[in-house]
């Protein structure tokens, strides 16, 4: 018995020894995750009658941090709260130690270290994050994952973890087997991902025609043309990638101590969500029971990732199945949606989202409170501020009042608002002298392609973007930052064009300099990125 636990060891100890090389080799892209953010993750909570800790003093853990792209914004937005990370690769995790000390963070720890490290004496925790992790590490890696979230969590924590899903990864699985026969013998990182997807570019053309695996194999192939290589290694290559059933991976996790609570997108657990018949036949099927009729949800829908929120056993136990509009009282809201120019056909007012989503409403006042929320999109409002927009003139204020809440939960059933725990305002482009967060700044400076919003999303980079954001210190006024662009445009780090062509001329630059700003700041404030004052 000795022996054989000395031989575990050795190839746990052996599997994570592969796993931080591959990763200092050819590091993962470091994001901002927005449904990890412990604002909505309390949210959620709340949703279902449960009150997690407070988020702007909270001990937060991430399981799997690579540089921290995802608890560095979070760690400077609530400098009260305490955050550690955890990763195996020392070059990441030095990387991103280079990066907090920039920006003088004091409230986070990036250790260099194993998931099965942690224990009794870093204490608890209030939210533990652990995203795309647990399917990508062996069977003694995801029990500590499990491990942790049960024993490390507050008595009111709430952790999330996020896993590849059967049966809809199986189609995935194929198209990993492929680049594995092909590729997985080649030791240099680029060069295994140059020769794996040369192999689907081939594939594409010459599989079978309408068949299930010539199909499985362009859908995938078509996916992967657009990825990043290291998503593509880290997700197709690595050696181990062991997805689960929602079943498996919540048996396992009760087997600890932890217990399922939701998903991060509420809707998607819904059975209404699929249709009113189709509701009512998975119903039948999973006997009116949760954890089936998740299961089923993934068999009807083919899914393939979850994003899942555990809580400890005891506080599964108290969460109120049942959701209700009147939670929502208590939240901020946000939601990037429009009122469509023309009535329905019976003359109701018609909200659509990017993802064709829509909710309609017969009521002005509603149709009003909603317009405003949509208005202050990317910042979050208050039920009780759209209530009052509905019922200003209101004969009847109490109905009105329903009417709105009854709108909002609609809405977010069908996933087209956010809600978090913690208010969101956003820097105008107005301001007098604006100011970018300290977090997007750095990403300029650095020249990474990407950054994360206040809204702890990743947002894209472009080149004004990454001119300007420098500037926004906020000790600089409208003649300031033009000054500084043309300094920029001298040096040669910028050309300013008109109509495709050079602005020539002292009094021409000066003017599309200005305008830059404006049209730079204008998009700085739409993804987010401008501090309020």
């Amino acid at each position: 018995m000795v022996a054989a636990d000395g031989d575990r060891g050795g190839q746990l100890a052996s599997a994570l020894e592969r796993t931080a090389a591959d990763y200092d080799a050819t590091p993962y892209i470091s994001h901002a995750f927005p449904m990890t953010q412990p604002g909505r993750l309390s949210a959620i909570a709340h949703m279902f009658g449960l009150r997690a800790p407070p988020v702007a003093t909270a001990r937060v853990l991430e399981l799997g941090c690579a540089a921290g792209g995802n608890l560095l914004p979070q760690a400077l937005r609530f400098p009260e709260a305490r955050f550690l990370g955890v990763d195996l690769s020392g070059v990441q995790i030095e990387h991103g130690r280079r990066r907090l000390g920039r920006l003088g963070l004091k409230n986070i720890e990036l250790r260099h270290g194993s998931i099965t490290e942690i224990g009794e004496a870093d204490g608890t925790f209030d939210y533990i994050i652990c995203h795309g992790v647990y399917s990508w590490v062996p069977d003694a890696v995801r029990e500590a994952i499990l491990r942790i979230c049960a024993t490390r969590l507050s008595d009111n924590g709430v952790a999330i973890v996020s896993y590849n899903v059967m049966p809809g990864w199986h189609l995935k699985r194929i198209v990993r087997d492929a680049m594995l026969a092909h590729a997985a013998h080649i030791p240099d990182p680029a060069q295994k991902v140059g020769q794996a997807k040369a192999l689907m570019n081939f594939l594409k053309d010459k599989v079978a025609q309408a068949t299930p695996y010539g199909n499985a194999l362009r859908t995938e192939a078509a996916f992967l043309a657009n990825q990043r290589d290291d998503y593509v290694l880290h997700e197709f290559l690595e050696a181990e990638n062991t997805p689960c059933t929602v079943t498996e991976f919540v048996l396992a996790a009760e087997k600890q101590g932890a217990s399922y609570l939701a998903e991060t997108e509420i809707h998607t657990m819904l059975a209404e969500t699929y249709g009113e018949d189709t509701a009512k036949i998975l119903r039948e099927l999973a006997g009116n029971r949760l954890l089936p009729l998740e299961q089923y949800i993934d068999i009807l829908t083919g899914r393939t990732f979850r994003q899942t929120i555990l809580v400890k056993t005891e506080q599964a136990r108290r969460a109120q199945r049942m959701l209700e509009p009147i939670r929502l009282m208590d939240l901020h809201l946000s939601g990037k949606f429009r009122l469509e120019p023309e009535r329905t056909d019976k003359g109701a007012f018609l909200f659509k989202d990017a993802a064709d989503r829509t909710l309609t409403t017969a009521s002005p006042s509603v149709a009003t409170a909603l317009e405003a929320l949509a208005t202050r999109y990317p910042a979050t409002a208050e039920p009780r501020e759209l209530i009052a927009i509905a019922t200003r003139w209101a004969d009847q204020p109490a109905a009105q009042e329903a009417a709105v809440l009854d709108a909002l939960f609609r809405m977010a059933n069908v996933g087209m608002i956010d809600f978090s725990t913690v208010p969101l305002r956003i820097g105008s482009a107005s301001a007098e002298r604006p100011s970018a967060s300290a977090f997007a700044r750095l990403d300029a400076v650095e020249r990474t392609d990407h950054t994360a919003s206040l809204r702890h999303e990743a947002v894209a980079i472009d080149v004004p973007m990454r001119a300007l954001l420098p500037l926004l210190d906020g000790t600089r006024d409208r003649a300031a930052l033009t000054d500084g662009v043309l300094r920029i445009v001298a040096e040669g780090g910028l050309q300013l064009l008109r109509d495709g062509r050079p602005v020539e001329g002292d009094e021409a630059r000066h003017n599309a300099a200005a305008e830059f700003v404006e049209a730079t700041l204008k998009a700085l404030e739409s993804n987010a990125l401008l501090e309020p004052s």
